[in-house]
């Protein structure tokens, strides 16, 4: 009960961290739950794609794994919030609003992958593993990164198309990085600093365009909807203050 308890706050700080730049038009708590819902359940349907197709193609290299893994995946959060913002077009205006539901899709996804690991360990540990964080925050990271666009396109940027191609790259890329990372730490049985350099790395790159990308969005979010106030560059809680539409 303590690990999962421990699992939830930690899903739930993620989300505060997303949901506090979201300055101009603040989405409702109650579509980003079920966005999260929703991120959990394409991920177990996603695990169900990636064993079938395994399987029928026969793929046993680390590489060819971890592709496989990371393009059924990244597209499984894309489709999550292709399908927010078609069914809640009056709340998916904004052009930051690709990147917090992807966030929530990516959360959710990583609280379903969360609980099946901690399900199948054979003797789960008394604290979240390290490793449990780091999960929450790679899968809030890349679907944010991969849904970016999509808040881009219902504001009608017309370089949509660009930047959905090279944000789901962005994020499927990352997400091979990590997959392979893991797997070959895994089969050696220690982290060594062949892997750390890596993954420190891909966490500041991730984290860097992360931060690019809400910062370019919360940008145009501010021109659309708040163009005759100062610009909110913390926002809450040192600064609480925006539109709701």
């Amino acid at each position: 009960m303590i690990l999962y308890g421990t699992l939830a706050l930690c899903a739930l700080g993620a989300a505060f961290l997303v949901y506090r730049h979201d300055l101009y038009d603040r989405e409702p708590a109650w579509l980003l739950l079920v966005t999260v819902g929703l991120g959990a359940s394409s991920m177990n349907v996603a695990g169900l794609v990636e064993t079938r197709a395994l399987v029928w193609s026969g793929v046993t290299t680390r590489a060819g794994i971890a592709a496989l893994a990371a393009l059924v995946e990244e597209l499984a959060k894309l489709l999550v919030v292709v399908m927010v913002a078609l069914c809640a077009r009056k709340q998916f205006n904004d052009p930051l609003d690709g990147l917090v539901y992807g966030s929530m899709a990516g959360l959710g996804a990583a609280v379903e992958e969360s609980v099946f690991y901690l399900r199948t360990e054979p003797l789960p540990a008394p604290v979240l593993p390290p490793v449990e964080a780091v999960r929450l925050c790679d899968h809030l990271i890349m679907g944010g990164i991969g849904g970016f666009a999509l808040g881009m396109a219902v504001t009608g940027r017309k370089s949509w198309p660009l930047a959905l191609v090279g944000g789901f790259g962005a994020a499927t890329g990352l997400h091979f990085g990590w997959d392979w990372l893991a797997m070959s730490s895994t089969e050696k049985g220690v982290l060594g600093p062949g892997h750390t350099l890596p993954a420190v790395t891909l966490m500041l790159g991730g984290l860097a365009l992360y931060a690019t990308l809400t910062s370019l969005g919360s940008g145009w979010s501010h021109a659309l909807f708040a163009p005759d106030r100062p610009v909110i560059l913390w926002g809450w809680p040192f600064k609480r203050t925006g539109r709701k539409i």
